[in-house]
């Protein structure tokens, strides 16, 4: 009986590690299938910031190409300001589909190759200073109203309206006073302060609208943040 006792024990202790073996190989397929999950997580992620800078380098071509437009379209004389530009455009239409660094990027690499084709010299900085606001109230308004929906957020009109009204004024109390400054050191004491603050004013509030109308239309009245919308 003694014998059946310890034979019985000893087959149990020779079963033990089978057992354990048994356990760790039942976790192990679950640690594989983690790191699996893992590593196509970051294959998504390297694939979605590939992407994005992808847009914002086509976004910034694409204001480079319209650059020899805004060249050639009429200016205020002596000043070389355009009436109309059409290069911010494809700044906030990047910003608007990509998120904030996407049209951040697309707004530096638009600007320095501006300088290639501004005959002012000083025109992208200017530009550069009174886009700024059209791509960074409306996302501070996301972040404040509707983080977690991202872009789609922007396609309410209501919320978008609100917000470019908003970024227009910013840009009027950056602009205005960086003109009264600027303009007569670049170019003299040519023009009275009221001339330069009206057609300050004039000239971005024109340029703050087609900034807001022509970007929307083209992403949020069109299927293009259904398909491509990044954020």
């Amino acid at each position: 009986m003694s014998r059946l006792i310890k034979s019985s024990s000893a087959q149990e202790h020779m079963h033990d590690p089978s057992g354990k073996e048994a356990d760790t190989a039942m976790v192990a397929p679950d640690s594989k299938s983690e790191e699996e999950d893992w590593q196509l997580s970051e294959v998504s992620q390297s694939s979605e910031n590939v992407k994005k800078v992808a847009l914002a380098g086509i976004m910034a071509s694409l204001s480079l190409a319209a650059a020899p437009i805004a060249s050639i379209i009429p200016r205020i004389p002596g000043w070389d300001i355009a009436f109309f530009d059409p290069v911010s455009f494809f700044w906030i239409i990047a910003f608007l589909v990509g998120g904030i660094w996407v049209g951040m990027i697309s707004v530096s690499a638009g600007t320095l190759g501006l300088f290639f084709f501004d005959p002012s010299g000083v025109g992208p900085i200017f530009k550069l200073m009174a886009t700024l606001p059209m791509i960074v109230i409306p996302w501070l308004a996301v972040r404040f109203r509707g983080q977690d929906q991202g872009g789609i957020r922007l396609a309410n009109p209501k919320l978008f309206i609100g917000a470019m009204i908003i970024a227009t004024f910013a840009r009027l109390f950056i602009m205005i006073p960086t003109n009264l400054v600027m303009v007569p050191i670049l170019y003299g004491p040519i023009w009275t302060a009221e001339f330069i603050v009206t057609y300050t004013i004039v000239l971005n509030l024109s340029q703050s609208l087609w900034d807001s109308l022509i970007p929307y239309i083209v992403v949020h009245l069109s299927p293009i943040f259904e398909r491509f919308g990044m954020w």
